[in-house]
């Protein structure tokens, strides 16, 4: 049963076994599901949010060290909570506009895809950390370059 439950969160409700590009699939989900909750309360409360990055982490950890260790494999493409994580992190403390929503996918795809500034040495880190690290630190960054368009705009 915890293999199960294990697989389905770290899959983001099994998003990841779709084929051709998981992790982008798993934005999507993330930016979707984040767009819809916000428009049904009306507001981001950003202490719930907050908490929210933080538990997907936490739970994302230990489902995909555990994906991880029971396929073998250090990083297996089907595990996209990190990019849920990742996502989620993109869009903190922003207003939430369709620019923001979108250039927070096209920024943190493009910081997870090309993986500079220490993102490649986070991702080699053990077990499930790796996995998580890098998508959390690409989140960072693109949450870093929407603050400052923000700001300026």
């Amino acid at each position: 049963m915890r293999k199960r439950v294990a697989l389905a969160f770290a899959s983001a409700g099994y998003v990841g076994f779709i084929p051709g590009a998981p992790g982008t699939y798993g934005s999507i989900l993330a930016v979707a599901a984040f767009a819809l909750i916000h428009r049904m309360g009306g507001r981001t409360i950003p202490e719930l949010h907050l908490s929210a990055c933080c538990l997907v982490s936490a739970l994302g950890l230990l489902a995909a060290a555990r994906v991880s260790r029971d396929l073998g494999i250090e990083d297996p493409k089907i595990v996209v909570i990190d990019e849920v994580a990742g996502q989620l992190t993109a869009l903190l403390f922003l207003p939430v506009t369709w620019r923001n929503l979108v250039l927070a996918f096209v920024l943190f795809r493009l910081f997870d895809i090309r993986k500079p500034l220490g993102i490649r040495q986070a991702e080699r880190l053990p077990a499930g950390i790796g996995v998580m690290a890098d998508d959390l630190l690409a989140g960072v960054y693109a949450n870093l370059v929407l603050q400052a368009v923000t700001r300026l705009t």
